[in-house]
């Protein structure tokens, strides 16, 4: 415990008890008492302080068991502990400055991972929405359109039965100016009249008198022996020789005559008609009932 350490060179090395009076009992120096070699021996200080203490050789061994090592290396752990903590000032503060831009950096991950799902499922929602509101849209317009389709059959098929009703009846009108013309044939229920006149008495004035009576009763088509009366036919010529138009009788005069069978009889057998008028002169009409008499003769 008392022999004191000594460095390569042979010097004893000073104990650390010693270091401590000489450093209490050394005054600190003023400003105005600066020395100019202060550095210099204070980089020397340094240097021997930089010097660790497992590196210097005790007299004990290379334990380091004596009291003099003990001493210069709890002096010199002193020395190390303090610049350990200067040093670790910086580094807690650095640390703690890294560990709060990681949980910074992960929270903001955090809130970004659990908010991101809803964006989609709102804008999902917000599509089908507005994909709702265009299908009912498109809904209402169809609905529309087939309403107005359906209204373009109904007035087309409208139109088209008033049309068909309309030809029809042009067709028929066409048909009974035809026949009055005497453009067109003519068949339906009817009379037959038959004139006798041996004597060639028959005037025109009876033949002109019953087609009269038959107009009159309703008659629609008529033809004496061949020759088609119309409103614009006439009767000429003299009795035994009687012309219908230009074309001359026969006797007998068959009239074919197309309408109301029962009043056109009555019209001919009325008092004082042509019936008795054809009598007088010697003469004799036969008229009869048909159900279809057919007027085929045509002018023009």
């Amino acid at each position: 415990m008392d022999e004191e350490s000594t460095t390569d060179d042979g010097t004893p090395r000073p104990h650390a008890d010693d270091t401590s009076a000489t450093s209490r009992a050394t005054p600190e120096p003023r400003p105005d008492d600066a020395d100019p070699e202060a550095p210099v021996a204070a980089g020397a200080a340094s240097e021997a302080e930089d010097v660790p203490a497992e590196d210097a050789p005790t007299e004990d061994g290379a334990d380091g068991d004596g009291e003099p090592a003990t001493t210069q290396q709890d002096s010199t752990s002193g020395r190390g502990s303090g610049r350990s903590r200067a040093w670790s000032r910086p580094m807690a503060v650095a640390a703690s400055t890294v560990v709060a831009l990681v949980l910074g950096f992960a929270l903001t991950v955090q809130i970004r991972s659990t908010s991101e799902p809803d964006t989609p499922v709102v804008s999902r929602e917000e599509d089908l929405v507005l994909i709702l509101d265009e299908l009912d849209s498109r809904e209402e317009q169809l609905r529309r359109q087939l309403s107005q389709t359906r209204q373009t059959v109904e007035e087309l098929s409208t139109g088209q039965q008033k049309s068909g009703r309309a030809a029809e009846e042009a067709r028929a009108r066409a048909e009974a100016i035809g026949i009055l013309n005497g453009t067109l044939p003519a068949s339906g229920p009817g009379i037959v009249m038959t004139i006798q006149d041996p004597d060639g008495a028959v005037p025109t004035s009876v033949v002109l008198g019953a087609i009269q009576e038959l107009r009159g009763a309703g008659a629609e088509a008529m033809e004496i022996d061949g020759v088609r009366v119309v409103v614009s036919s006439a009767v000429t010529g003299s009795p035994g020789n009687l012309r219908i138009d230009g074309v001359p009788l026969d006797s007998p005069y068959e009239f074919r005559v197309v309408g109301p069978a029962p009043a056109m009889e009555i019209a001919l057998n009325v008092s004082g008609g042509v019936v008795a008028d054809v009598g007088r002169v010697g003469g004799a009409a036969v008229v009869r009932q048909t159900d279809v008499v057919t007027v085929d003769a045509t002018v023009g």
